[in-house]
């Protein structure tokens, strides 16, 4: 090419550029990284062929392999979400038995946002890869122009929503609990410093059964209750779940709420709307007051059924901020609180609590937390796993007698 005219040459290069956008390995190989693939990710031999050419290059190597997920079982190949994880099915059809029983968190949530976009063009969404778990692809499915997956990019999925927010829109941020821990950076400087109107919706929140050890939702509340200009708050049944979204929905500052796998421990009952810091006491007691936070309060009410003796329950809905007004009028009359919350003891709602009391002067309240302890809770079934932790119903009793 040196011998040709300058503009021969200064096409070729062009052509090696845009050839360098279409060769999947050109971008390790810039790196100084050595490219090997694609290969047939379900072809052993051939693997295993790669796998030694690889060693014996002696310095950093990709391996490109090729898969479908799923192979080998005909109903389940592909790119189907449903298959990320299941319960028991049906080898021949691939079909899980349908089980009776209440209706799961995420799937009120799901009816409840789209409610509020059928009522409000403003109302957007998005979820990062799981759009099927955390009940989004309902939404995306009816309205495409408003809901958007963007795949494993927690960080980019909460940004983005913050531009919306400043521009008018009201969004609805969809993660697990425990993923929202990577757009922690992007939570802090793109959402709260400007203090956006975000709905942070964290499905998987506490004991996530077989999900697994990484998606046990145990920590939202301790990394989100020191950012300033977030509101933390939570339902504990049907009613409240669509109440709780209202109010996330008409609030114009950032806000987090959680909510279990599965269906809320509490039944349905009539409940008020929410407001911003305010409790709701659900029931007198003697002298023991349980204090319950999103499904805390079905635990709480599931102990207190189990025990001899009448106590107060109160619904604490917003961790952050605290009913101050409610906690001061019940450190009067119960001396002894028990606070049921699926989260890290850590920084969670007893520790909210007891700031409070320690600010009010208040000492002469005896606190006990069930929330988990301070280590990483075990992948296993969800009962055995609540077991393990010593926070099944029967076992609270006991702690508290």
């Amino acid at each position: 090419m040196e011998h040709l005219p300058e503009s021969a040459h200064y096409m070729a290069k062009r052509f090696e550029e845009s050839l360098k956008l279409i060769t999947p390995g050109i971008l390790f190989e810039e790196l100084g990284i050595e490219y090997i693939g694609p290969v047939n990710g379900h072809d052993i031999e051939s693997l295993i062929e790669t796998f030694e050419v690889a060693r014996a290059l002696g310095k950093p190597v990709i391996i490109h392999a090729q898969t479908t997920k799923g192979k080998g079982y005909e109903i389940a190949e592909g790119t189907k979400e449903h298959w990320h994880g299941v319960s028991a099915f049906d080898l021949e059809t691939g079909i899980a038995p349908k089980k009776a029983g209440a209706k799961a968190a995420t799937a009120i949530f799901s009816e409840t946002l789209i409610a509020l976009a059928d009522e409000d063009e403003k109302v957007v969404g998005v979820t990062a890869a799981m759009p099927t778990g955390t009940g989004m692809s309902a939404a995306i499915e009816k309205y495409p122009e408003r809901f958007w997956d963007v795949a494993i990019a927690e960080q980019h999925a909460v940004t983005s929503m913050g531009a919306l927010a400043k521009e008018g829109f009201k969004p609805f941020c969809t993660i697990y609990s425990t993923f929202l821990q990577r757009g922690f950076d992007q939570l802090i400087h793109d959402i709260a410093l400007m203090d956006l109107g975000v709905a942070f919706a964290l499905d998987r929140a506490g004991i996530v059964g077989e999900d697994g050890e990484t998606h046990q939702g145990a920590f939202d509340i301790s990394y989100l209750r020191g950012i300033p200009n977030m509101t933390l708050l939570a339902p504990y049944n049907d009613t409240t779940m669509k109440f709780c979204m209202t109010f996330a929905k008409d609030y114009t500052h950032p806000c987090a709420f959680r909510y279990p796998r599965g269906a809320f421990l509490a039944e349905d009952r009539e409940s008020p709307a929410y407001e911003l810091g305010k409790s709701h006491l659900l029931q007198e007691g003697e002298d023991i007051l349980f204090i319950g936070y999103g499904n805390g309060v079905g635990r709480a009410e599931q102990t207190a059924k189990l025990l001899d003796k009448e106590v107060a329950i109160l619904d604490l809905r917003f961790v952050k901020p605290l009913d101050k007004e409610m906690l001061i009028s019940l450190a009067k009359k119960y001396k002894k609180w028990f606070v049921f919350s699926d989260s890290a003891k850590m920084g969670g709602v007893g520790s909210a609590i007891l700031e409070c009391l320690a600010e009010e002067k208040i000492q002469d309240i005896a606190l006990t937390s069930f929330e988990y302890l301070d280590k990483f809770i075990t992948h296993g079934n969800t009962k055995l796993v609540e077991e393990s932790l010593g926070i099944l119903p029967e076992q609270l009793v006991e702690r508290i007698i």
